[in-house]
Parts: C-alpha cells; structure tokens; sequence
C-alpha cells in the first residue's frame, strides 16, 4: 500500500481525480491487485450495509413496543394522578377554609 503511495507522489497523481499516469500498461498487476482488492472491499461494504439494515429493523421494533408500553404507563400514572386530586383536593380547601 505504501508503495502504491509513494508511487503517486513520485508521478504527481496523489489525491487526484485522473490518475491515469500510474498505470501505463494495459497488464499492469498492481492494476489488477487494486481492482480485485477494490471488489473485495465492495463484498464486505455491501455484506455490512445489509447487517446494518437488520439492526436497525430490530432497533425500529424496540422503540415501538417502548412507546406503547410508555403511552400505557403515562396513561395509568395519569389516572391515577386524576383519582388522587379529586380526593385531595377538597379536603385541602376544606382545610384552607375556602369551601
């Protein structure tokens, strides 16, 4: 990998779009080394784009049944908030005086 490094810097093609001066002949082997390696890399992108997709199915899954049992938690804690004013309620404006 270095090599191939050095070899840009050496033909001023490092970090440039045509890079057509590294590769001089139609049977160059590093050519071939860097296409089968760049397919090679492709392979394990693609088999980890397809890992994340799974993942984040799963992860959609959970947040969903999360939300449903927080709605149903938020609802209950609520009524049961409601039921406890109504009875403390009057008993603290009875104890103010105000009713």
């Amino acid at each position: 990998m270095t090599d191939a490094i050095e070899r840009a810097k050496e033909l001023g093609t490092l970090n440039k779009i045509d890079r057509s001066h590294q590769y001089t002949r139609p049977d160059n082997p590093e050519l071939l080394r860097s296409l089968n390696q760049a397919w090679t890399n492709i392979r394990v992108l693609e088999n980890g784009r397809h890992q994340d997709a799974l993942i984040i199915h799963k992860l959609h899954e959970r947040v969903g049944r999360y939300r449903i049992i927080t709605i149903a938690l938020t609802s209950i804690l609520t009524s049961l908030a409601w039921e406890g004013c109504k009875v403390v309620v009057p008993r603290l404006l009875w104890w103010f005086g105000i009713a």
